[in-house]
Parts: structure tokens; C-alpha cells; sequence
């Protein structure tokens, strides 16, 4: 994917997505998800996964659930590409595939008919309740969406992509998250710990940089792509902000030490594994009942 644009300065830009993940900045510069490769893998597979530093690797192939979570996303927003129902039941005549891949070529988001109402049934339903939420509120304040922030950390290019930015640096930045699964949050905690808690950090850090207040604790808006559209709003506590902060911090000062050395290490250290407690008494029992046995014979 060719960079088409090249952002010089730190700013917050309106662009494309297509753009935005293509990295248009003047240096490499440091993504959330890239961050979370950095502290979940290591170095190495986060310059593998980047497109600048990896142009060569293979897209990602697009399902009609992507497309289906893409189209809702921009039914929510009130931005992004343009939508085009697909007039076949799936993807298994010549001709639907072709108009497909007609469509995506053209930066289209395409979806089969049943897929087309489902998407504008589950906008529908999520926006309205969203407008019932208090936590919410702010969402629907003076904004823009898919607002592009890039920003400098000392000596290293940082940026990320909002959802939803209310004008009020104070208001909380919005994320909004799909899920054809349940959205209760007592089954996204777990998620939101492993794999979101970095977000909210590090775009707090790049709006705080640009807007000069630091913004509330992000609102995630996840919602189920199936009726009954439920959704939940969840935030990170203070705890979670405190640890998800040192996270942020730990991969800008790796990407930044990477980036300058061009040493990008994989797993460096060797791992001692220790016998888990349910392996020793495992163990134990085993020899409790091997020594009955001897008793008995």
C-alpha cells in the first residue's frame, strides 16, 4: 500500500482510513495496535506488522462480517466509505463476487441485501439508545468524527485514529466496537484489559499534546451486531489507567530505542517454567494413590 500524502508536523488531521493505515507520516510513526504488539509479542513482531517498515506483507482478507462491522460503524459515525448493497443472498455466483471486488477496489464498502438491513437496523437501534444514555451525551456534542491525531513524544512519531472527538478537549474521546457476540461487560473485562487498555492512555497522551487538556477517561461504545442491539459503554478505572499509563510509556521508549538502533529483538530472554500448583498436586495425589496401591498388593 503506497503512502499518497506525507503529514510533516503534529496536528490533527481529517483523512481517510485508508490513508491513516497506510502511515502517512514523515517517519514511521507509533500506532496503539503497534504499541500492544510491542508489550504483548515483542520488537520484532511489531516491525513486521507495520506497513512501513514491512511493505511487503500480505493484506489481510476482508470478510462480509468486516464489511457488515465497517458499513455499521459509518451508519453510527455519520462518516467514512460509502455503502452499496450487493443485490444476492452470498458470494457464490460469479457475478456477485465481481460486483464485490468492483466495490472494494473503488473504496466501497459492499454488503449482500441481509446484510445491507441489518446494518441499518443495528445503527438505528444503537444510536437511539446511545441518545438515551447519559454517559453518551458528549458523543452527540459539537465533534467531528474519524479525526486523525499525530503527535511527537520527545524524538519519536506517534498517531492514532478517534472515532468520535466532542470539540471539548475535557469531553472523553469515543470508541466504538462491534461484536457478534454479547456486549455485557462482566464477558469484555477480561478483553478490555488484555487487548484495549492501552488505548485510552496513549490517545489521552496525543490529545493532551495537541488540545492541551487532558481528555476524560475514554467511553468504549460496544454494541452486538445481532438483535436485540444491545450496547454497554465501558471506561477504565484508575487502577487500569495507572498500570495502562507505565504500558504506554514501556513501548514509546522500546519503539523509540528500536527506531534509532534499527535492532528490532524478538524473545531475548530464556524462560525458566515453573511446575504450575495444579501439576504439583497432580503429582501428589498420584503418589498418595501409587502408595495405597503398594499397601494392598
Amino acid at each position: 500500500m503506497g503512502v499518497v500524502m506525507q503529514i510533516v508536523k503534529p496536528g490533527i488531521y481529517d483523512i481517510p482510513e485508508s490513508v491513516y493505515h497506510s502511515d502517512p507520516v514523515i517517519e514511521p510513526s507509533l500506532s496503539n495496535s503497534i504499541a500492544r504488539i510491542i508489550l504483548d509479542q515483542s520488537p520484532k513482531h511489531a516491525r513486521f506488522a507495520h506497513v512501513r517498515l514491512n511493505p511487503n506483507q500480505q493484506p489481510k482478507e476482508i470478510t462480509a462480517a468486516m464489511d457488515k462491522g465497517s458499513a455499521i460503524h459509518q451508519l453510527i459515525l455519520g462518516k467514512g466509505a460509502p455503502i452499496q448493497e450487493i443485490k444476492f443472498s452470498d458470494y457464490k455466483k460469479a457475478a456477485a463476487k465481481e460486483e464485490r471486488n468492483a466495490c472494494r477496489d473503488a473504496g466501497v464498502i459492499p454488503l449482500l441485501s441481509k446484510d445491507f438491513d441489518i446494518a441499518h437496523a443495528c445503527s438505528t437501534a444503537v444510536l437511539s439508545e446511545m441518545r438515551e444514555r447519559e454517559e453518551c451525551k458528549e458523543f452527540f456534542a459539537p465533534g467531528k468524527s474519524e479525526q486523525v491525531m499525530v503527535w511527537r513524544d520527545r524524538d519519536i512519531w506517534c498517531r492514532a485514529m478517534v472515532d468520535r472527538m466532542p470539540d471539548d478537549p475535557r469531553s472523553p474521546l469515543f470508541d466504538l466496537k462491534g461484536t457478534m457476540m454479547s456486549a455485557n461487560p462482566t464477558e469484555w473485562d477480561r478483553r478490555m484489559v488484555r487487548a484495549y487498555r492501552t488505548q485510552d492512555r496513549f490517545y489521552a497522551d496525543g490529545a493532551r499534546r495537541l488540545r492541551g487538556n487532558d481528555p476524560a477517561p475514554m467511553r468504549f461504545i460496544v454494541f452486538e451486531m445481532v438483535e436485540p442491539f444491545a450496547v454497554s459503554v465501558m471506561t477504565p478505572g484508575r487502577t487500569l489507567q495507572h498500570i495502562a499509563q507505565d504500558d504506554v510509556q514501556r513501548a514509546v521508549d522500546i519503539w523509540g530505542r528500536c527506531m534509532k538502533s534499527g535492532v528490532w529483538p524478538g524473545y531475548p530472554h530464556m524462560a525458566t517454567i515453573e511446575a504450575p500448583n495444579w501439576l504439583i498436586r497432580e503429582t501428589e495425589e498420584r503418589e498418595m494413590r501409587d502408595e495405597m496401591i503398594e499397601e494392598f498388593v
